[in-house]
């Protein structure tokens, strides 16, 4: 069990308390008391309904209960693949830490994207420490939002590239009971069950999950390489019974993880044979972490046309990732990794088929490194809809206020061990920490937009602009660094609708993306983000074409600490950079007869980059940069397609996703040349029968033709993609 320790730096009380006291304001109508008018619930959603997605001025998808019941994904990764621009980088085969870009925004642990649960940021630390090695269980989700474009300004901090909104299960209107069983290849298990209870205007929802798996990738000399998570969660809904409609939500969640991780992986050559390998150097890898969180949410309408949202957030997340990090005088995994022939005794090591050499001149005392860390994030927000006309237009006016509060203590302690006949032992030598420090930031944040809507045309105006103090204190160097952010960031959209089917789309916006605390040496990230296209509406058909465009003044790449040559959260300018590309998406749904339908989703993005300058970079993603290289980790063609036939028995689904290798250094010409993924084609089926309303039973295949591609190479070697798996899943509900 993890114990967690108070962090520094809470919020100042002062500031705590006039953000209680504001939030007591908007809850002090629950004392008016006359029945509820309204009882439906509203969703915690960024786009809204089906009808505003038509007339959205910027790019946004939505992915419905249905369509995430469709395959049952546990993977964020996988669900998300079915958005156009959206780049996903495969890691463990589970999804545990998604690496998920949007439109050129790195993809590297999801840091350059804003991400939300319910509208709050779920990022451990989104200013400090972006880094999302903490992500919703994708199997409580009841929808997923995707918003680019123009819209993208209304959340932030990260509006670069786009945000997703990870939308939980709303408390029930009416009791229920339900369970989901699932079972199969490697030990892969999953248990989740729901209960919701009802009581005049009361509400509760209970959740809880569990689901692991033995792990498909075989240690040398054996050992455990799966994983177990946990999550239990609780929402009470209280509609109280007053003149005014409003609803106090309270959700409150405990998560957990125990998996047998690593980062290291393979040469080529080994992966060519035997890509679910894994070298006896990781055999004492291992990620431990805890979530808690409370969050309130109070809404109340004044009138049809006015429209107050309020949320007060706590999360706290706690995780112990001890793994392998390379030679303590040895050389560069990297490097012997990369050309084992010239570094055999290392080579060796890491297999486990040679004993390290303590004392000498080729040492090769193994580095295992615990990166504990704890997070905090908390705050409240604002979120003020009014509708009024004016000058016969229509306004849809949105205010949202935050102030928000994070930090991140790393204490990075390394251990030595020798590696002896395939076993590793600790040297017994106390060593230094490799870091130790504590970051924390501190921003407030106002968005202001402008919905107008005028005969067959909507225009979108608005701004976003943000206060951000932050400071680093190097426990090491006994140094504190400060630094302070100020970004008024514009945009406009407009969108036509020239057809009742058939509209087109245009905007222009400015991207922002902060650097870390005490950051004196990069500025922060800055675009120019413009798109254009057209959509196409009926009631069973619906698409988009849309071009985009993001010019960057200033790309920022941030030390990780799996990097090499640089300090934990260190950040780098990469200049000028232009990313662009299109989007295609398309969906429809057709009666083949009374009995049977046939759906089908189409997605595609086209991509390109290119660094507008040349340089020499410690940032070892980038190291030397010519004019016109490309960028790593931003595949030239992504997409996805999935047909399904449905009758009252049964249905049958299939799944068919495509990305392009992606280079891992900055370069021109054919994408094989030099460090790179491989191109990944898999393809997903589910067979489901619906036993009666109760009852349904589904038959799940991942990579069904069990395609091996290379998904990394960083931080250390080839890693693998999920192989075949196999699942069979019960769903009951009573």
């Amino acid at each position: 069990m993890l114990i967690f320790q108070k962090a520094q730096g809470e919020i100042p009380i002062k500031t705590y308390k006039s953000a209680l006291g504001l939030l007591a304001v908007s809850l002090a109508s629950v004392a008016w008391g006359v029945d509820l008018s309204d009882p439906m619930i509203k969703e915690v959603t960024i786009i809204g309904t089906k009808e505003e997605k038509k007339s959205l001025s910027g790019s946004g998808i939505q992915i419905s209960a249905a369509e995430l019941r469709r395959h049952g994904y546990s993977d964020l990764n996988q669900i998300v693949s079915s958005v156009p621009g959206v780049y996903v980088r495969e890691e463990d085969g589970y999804g545990l830490r998604p690496n998920i870009g949007i439109r050129g925004a790195t993809s590297e642990r999801s840091q350059k994207i804003t991400l939300m649960e319910d509208g709050v940021l779920i990022a451990p630390a989104p200013y400090s420490a972006p880094a999302a090695y903490y992500i919703t269980n994708a199997s409580r989700l009841y929808a997923v939002e995707v918003l680019k474009g123009p819209s993208a300004i209304q959340t932030g901090p990260h509006t670069v590239g786009g945000a997703i909104n990870l939308v939980t299960r709303p408390v029930p209107l009416e009791d229920f009971a339900e369970i989901d069983v699932s079972a199969g290849t490697d030990g892969y298990h999953k248990v989740a069950g729901a209960v919701g209870y009802v009581m005049d205007n009361v509400g509760v929802l209970l959740e809880g999950f569990s689901y692991g798996s033995d792990g498909f990738k075989q240690l040398d000399g054996g050992g455990d390489t799966g994983f177990t998570r946990n999550d239990v969660n609780l929402k009470v809904r209280w509609q109280p019974k007053t003149e005014l409609p409003q609803t106090l939500i309270v959700k409150i969640g405990f998560a957990d993880e125990d998996a047998d991780e690593t980062y290291l992986g393979l040469t080529d050559a080994d992966f060519a044979t035997t890509p679910e390998r894994r070298y006896s150097a990781s055999q004492l890898d291992r990620f431990q972490s805890e979530h808690r969180q409370i969050h309130l949410s109070h809404s109340i309408s004044f009138n049809t046309d006015l429209e107050l949202t309020s949320k007060l957030y706590f999360n706290e997340y706690h995780r112990s990732w001890n793994k392998f990090d390379g030679f303590m005088d040895g050389p560069k995994v990297q490097d012997v990794l990369r050309d084992p022939t010239s570094f055999v005794s290392a080579y060796r090591t890491l297999q486990g088929l040679r004993d390290s050499v303590v004392g000498s001149y080729s040492d090769l005392t193994i580095d295992v490194t615990d990166n504990d860390r704890e997070y905090t994030s908390q705050g409240i927000q604002f979120d003020l809809n009014q509708n009024f006309d004016l000058l016969g237009a229509e306004h849809k006016i949105k205010v949202g206020l935050r102030y928000h509060q994070d930090d991140v203590r790393r204490r990075h302690q390394t251990r030595s061990y020798s590696m002896t006949s395939g076993v590793m032992l600790s040297d017994g030598i106390s060593r230094p920490f490799k870091t130790n420090n504590y970051a924390q930031t501190e921003a407030v944040a106002i968005a202001v937009s402008d919905d107008i809507s005028w005969s067959d045309w909507t225009f979108n105006i608005g701004v976003r602009h943000e206060d951000i103090s932050g400071s680093v204190d190097n426990k090491l160097l006994d140094t504190l660094a400060e630094n302070t952010q100020t970004i008024t960031t514009p945009g406009v959209g407009v969108y036509k609708q020239l057809t009742d089917s058939l509209g087109v789309l245009a905007g222009i916006y400015m991207g922002f993306s902060p650097s870390g605390p005490g950051q004196s040496g990069a500025e922060s990230e800055e675009s120019v983000n413009v798109e254009y296209g057209v959509r196409y509406t009926t009631t069973d058909v619906s698409g988009e074409v849309i071009a985009f465009k993001s010019d960057y003044d200033n790309l920022l790449g941030r030390c990780r600490a799996s990097d090499s040559d640089c300090q934990v959260g260190q950040e780098f300018s990469g200049g000028s950079v232009e990313v662009s590309g299109i989007e295609v998406t398309g969906q429809g749904q057709y009666d083949l007869s009374d009995k049977m339908v046939l759906t089908s989703q189409f997605n595609y993005t086209y991509s390109e980059s290119k660094f507008k300058s040349s340089f020499f970079s410690r940032f070892s993603q980038w190291g030397l940069v010519n004019e016109g290289d490309e960028l790593p980790y931003v595949p030239k063609h992504a997409g996805r397609w999935q047909i399904g036939l449905e009758s009252d028995l049964w249905a049958l689904d299939l799944a068919v996703k495509y990305q392009h290798g992606m280079r891992e250094t900055p370069g021109l010409g054919d994408v094989a040349e030099g460090l790179h993924t491989n191109n990944i084609t898999t393809i997903d089926v589910a067979a489901t029968w619906f036993i009666n309303e109760d009852v349904d039973v589904k038959i799940l295949a991942r990579n069904l033709t069990d395609d091996s591609s290379i998904v990394s190479h960083r931080p250390y070697g080839a890693r693998p993609n999920l192989p075949r798996t196999l699942l069979a899943q019960v769903r009951y509900r009573f």
